[in-house]
């Protein structure tokens, strides 16, 4: 005689067995895999937003690149200063504020690359977003620039002194154009203090002081020009402190636009020695390509 289970008896004794979880053991297991893989991850994609924002650089100066085409075209060949003189009762006008009627996108002027340290060190205003009556004539609605310098000893100067007046490049006198420096990263000057101020912040500097070709010199208009003298006020020939010098904020590179228009990524190293032969030069930034001549 068979015994036969009543459903319903059977349907309560599923009920009353408890259901299935992980034991302490085996959570502290998962936990740790997932931490593990947190750990071998955050760095992979550490890498990948820093590549992301080194594209995003390289797209921005190709972009401003274009600007400085244009610009260009619209004035007779000559390239814009880096800073026109200031003026009483006038915002500062510089580089970006001339190239921005030929390129209006704002956001590629700021390098996706600056810190919150470096933004407020660097940022400078649009001169068509302040108080024209003014200087600096900050406004709430300001737009900023920064992160990016400009070649001015030998694009555009508009520093004077005692027989030197302003200094406009010409295309004519760009003959290398795809291998002169035009905009780069830019770290600004320490100008002689043990701390980073906001001098020099949107131009950059060669490794040597422009002698015969370019602005021929471009100490403050109280200072005397000559060899030895560098771009800020009591600096010499390669003092670090006072060059406003590249940043290689691009996995150890700088990313630089040329006057023909291209970007790339160089090192320092290579900016600074045209002929790689352990000298500084400024073959890369006098507009011959020419590793002799300053």
């Amino acid at each position: 005689m068979s015994l036969r289970i009543n459903p319903r008896r059977r349907q309560m004794r599923h009920r009353a067995m408890p259901p299935a979880a992980f034991t302490l053991v085996e959570l502290l297991v998962v936990i740790g895999i997932i931490a593990l893989l947190i750990a071998i991850l955050l760095p992979t994609l550490s890498r990948a937003r820093h590549a992301a924002r080194s594209t995003t650089s390289l797209s921005n100066l190709r972009q401003i690149g274009i600007g400085l085409v244009q610009y260009r075209i619209h004035n007779r060949g000559y390239y814009p200063l880096a800073a026109w003189q200031s003026m009483k009762d006038r915002a500062r006008f510089r580089w970006a504020d001339a190239i921005y009627p030929f390129m209006r996108n704002t956001e590629v002027y700021m390098s996706p690359h600056l810190d919150e340290n470096e933004r407020k060190r660097m940022n400078k205003p649009f001169h068509h977003t302040v108080d024209p009556n003014a200087n600096p004539g900050i406004l709430p609605s300001s737009v900023f620039f920064g992160g990016y310098g400009y070649n001015w000893q030998y694009l555009g100067n508009g520093r004077t002194w005692p027989g030197v007046g302003e200094y406009f490049a010409k295309e004519s006198t760009i003959r290398a154009s795809a291998k002169t420096i035009a905009v780069a990263d830019t770290n600004g000057s320490k100008n002689g203090g043990a701390t980073w101020t906001s001098e020099g912040v949107y131009v950059i500097d060669p490794p040597l002081m422009s002698l015969n070709l370019g602005s021929r010199g471009s100490r403050k208009s109280s200072a005397t020009p000559g060899p030895g003298n560098y771009g800020y006020t009591g600096g010499n020939d390669g003092d670090p402190l006072h060059r406003s010098t590249p940043a290689e904020r691009n996995n150890g590179k700088v990313n630089v636009l040329f006057c023909d228009g291209h970007a790339e990524p160089m090192t320092l190293r290579q900016m600074d020695d045209f002929n790689q032969d352990g000298q500084p030069d400024n073959g890369w930034w006098n507009g011959k390509a020419d590793p002799s001549v300053r």
